[in-house]
């Protein structure tokens, strides 16, 4: 954790080193401190090393990816808040005693760059950059809430992921549906018990 920290403040501070040990910084660290970040479970620090790194070996996709993002924080912020708001409040009308924790998230530049230009898909064409998590607590509340969800929302054909009756190999549980809202923008949707969460 302690390596994990200073390369972190390493990668905040990398302007400032010769142009040529920034790239390889950022190498180094999108292929090996990123990952241990992965491993460890801090998708926080993980997301801002993969950033800069990025934004340091590629800084044009990095700014193009930047612009296709920028200026639309307040309508993500609400969309999002919109979308939590029209499955709680169904939630409540369909399943009053259900416990449900909503999270969200806006997929990071590095995420996108891995799909735009590693994949080859445009911007359009990435369902999962805005992406609403519930979290609850039995494996029928799970599916209970997927109904309403494809209720609620139009999902879009062959998005979506049973990861619970059909774990990952690395044990990882959830639903995964993509849908899309009124505004005609497509965003991810994951189900999970609290037990598959942690």
């Amino acid at each position: 954790l302690i390596k994990l920290a200073d390369r972190l403040h390493n990668m905040r501070t990398i302007q400032f080193m010769p142009q040529q040990k920034q790239r390889d910084k950022a190498l180094e660290t999108l292929e090996v401190y990123a990952p241990i970040a992965h491993r460890l479970g801090i998708r926080p620090i993980k997301e801002e090393l993969e950033d800069i790194s990025i934004a340091h070996l590629d800084p044009v996709a990095y700014k193009e990816i930047e612009n296709l993002l920028s200026g639309n924080d307040k309508y993500r912020s609400e969309m999002l808040q919109s979308v939590k708001e029209k499955i709680s409040e169904r939630l409540k009308l369909d399943i009053p005693d259900v416990k449900a924790e909503f999270q969200s998230r806006v997929k990071s530049i590095n995420g996108i760059y891995r799909k735009m230009f590693i994949q080859g898909k445009s911007f359009e064409e990435i369902y999962d950059i805005y992406a609403v998590r519930i979290i609850t607590d039995t494996v029928a509340n799970c599916y209970n809430i997927l109904g309403i969800i494809h209720d609620l929302f139009r999902p879009i054909p062959n998005r979506f992921k049973d990861y619970i009756s059909t774990p990952k190999p690395n044990m990882y549980q959830s639903l995964h549906t993509t849908v899309i809202g009124r505004e005609g923008v497509p965003f991810e949707i994951q189900i999970r018990t609290e037990e598959m969460h942690e």
